[in-house]
C-alpha cells in the first residue's frame, strides 16, 4: 500500500507555525457570513479570512478567491471520502492534531492559545487535518489507481536519457550480532569487538557461522537473506566487492551491539530496477497528483456549488 504525501501534516504545522510569528495586530474576525455552498455544505467569510492568514504567514501571496476554491476542494475531498465509507474517529483526528502542537514545541493548549492569538480558530485547524486524513484514506484504499510498475521506471529512465544497467549483483548474507547492553563498560564493548574479531578471523563458509558463533555468549544469528547490490550504500559495495565469498565483514558497532555479516555467495543476475526508489516516488507524487485530480474534477461536475457572495 502506497504512502501518499507524507509531508502533508508537515506543511500544515509550518503554515500554523509561521502564525506565531506573525504581527501582533489581530484583526476583528469577519462575520459568519456565507460565501459558497458545497452540497449543502457552507463555507464562510470566517473560513476564507483564517486560511488567508496561514498562507500570508508562509509568505504566500494567495488572493481570497484562490483560498476560496482551496477551501472547496477540500469540503469535496472529504465527501468523497465519506461517501466511499471513509471513516475517521475522533481519537486519529486528535492524535494526528496533537502531533502538530508536540512538533511545534508546544503542549496542546499552548498551541491552541498561540493559534487564537494569530485570530485562527483550533477547529478550523482540525477539520484541515480531519480532510487530509480522510483523504489520505481513500488513496490507500485504492491503490491500483496510483500503483507503478517496474516498466514505468525503465520507461522513465529512457526517456530520460538514463543508462539502464541490465545486471545486478545478489548476494546471499547472514548476520551475526554479538549482544552489547548499551551501558556497558568500554572494556565490555572492547572485549566484545576482539570476540567479533575473532569468528570473523574463523569462518571460511557460512555452513560453519552457526557451528562456531554458539561457543560465545549473548550471540544472535539471524537467517540468511539475499540483497542486490542496488540496495546496498555505496561504501558497503565496494567492500563486498573486495571480500571473498564465505568470508565476514569487519565488527560494527551498531544500536544492537557489535554485528559482522558473512557473505555465502554472490550471483548476477537481471537489475532490479525497482530498487530506484527516488524515481519511483516522483513517479508516484505525479500518479497521485493526476488520480486526485481526476476524481476531484468528476465530484465538481456532479456537485452543486453554489457561490453566494464575495469572500
Amino acid at each position: 500500500m502506497p504512502r501518499i504525501n507524507p509531508t502533508r501534516f508537515q506543511t500544515i504545522f509550518a503554515l500554523a507555525a509561521l502564525l506565531f510569528v506573525a504581527a501582533a495586530a489581530v484583526p476583528t474576525p469577519a462575520r459568519a457570513q456565507v460565501v459558497a455552498v458545497v452540497n449543502g455544505e457552507p463555507i464562510t467569510v470566517l473560513d476564507v479570512a483564517e486560511r488567508l492568514k496561514l498562507h500570508r504567514g508562509s509568505g504566500k501571496n494567495t488572493s481570497k478567491k484562490e483560498v476560496l476554491e482551496e477551501l472547496i476542494e477540500y469540503k469535496l475531498k472529504l465527501q468523497v471520502a465519506q461517501r466511499a465509507g471513509i471513516t475517521l474517529t475522533d481519537s486519529e483526528v486528535d492524535r494526528a492534531y496533537a502531533g502538530i502542537a508536540a512538533r511545534s514545541g508546544r503542549t496542546l493548549e499552548q498551541f491552541e492559545q498561540a493559534l487564537r492569538q494569530g485570530g485562527i480558530d483550533p477547529n478550523r485547524l482540525k477539520a484541515r487535518v480531519k480532510a487530509d486524513l480522510a483523504w489520505q484514506k481513500y488513496i490507500q484504499a485504492n491503490p491500483a489507481n496510483v500503483i507503478v510498475r517496474d516498466a514505468d521506471l525503465v520507461a522513465a529512465m529512457q526517456q530520460r536519457g538514463e543508462t539502464l544497467s541490465m545486471r545486478s549483483t545478489q548476494y546471499t548474507m547472514q548476520q551475526v550480532i554479538f549482544v552489547v547492553r548499551r551501558n556497558a563498560p568500554v572494556n565490555v564493548k572492547q572485549a566484545r569487538l576482539k570476540e567479533a574479531e575473532s569468528l570473523r578471523s574463523r569462518i571460511t563458509s557460512c555452513s560453519q557461522v552457526q557451528e562456531f558463533a554458539h561457543e560465545y555468549k549473548e550471540v544472535v544469528v539471524k537467517p540468511p537473506l539475499r540483497r542486490f547490490s542496488s540496495d546496498l550504500s555505496p561504501a558497503l559495495q565496494k567492500l563486498l566487492e573486495t571480500l571473498p565469498d564465505g568470508r565476514m565483514t569487519p565488527p560494527e558497532v551498531t544500536v544492537n551491539g557489535i554485528e559482522i555479516v558473512a557473505i555465502c555467495d554472490r550471483k548476477e543476475v537481471p537489475a532490479d530496477v525497482s530498487a530506484n526508489r527516488e524515481l519511483r516516488n516522483e513517479l508516484l507524487g505525479q500518479r497521485v497528483q493526476s488520480y486526485e485530480k481526476t476524481i476531484l474534477d468528476k465530484m465538481r461536475q456532479t456537485s452543486i456549488i453554489r457561490y453566494v457572495g464575495e469572500p
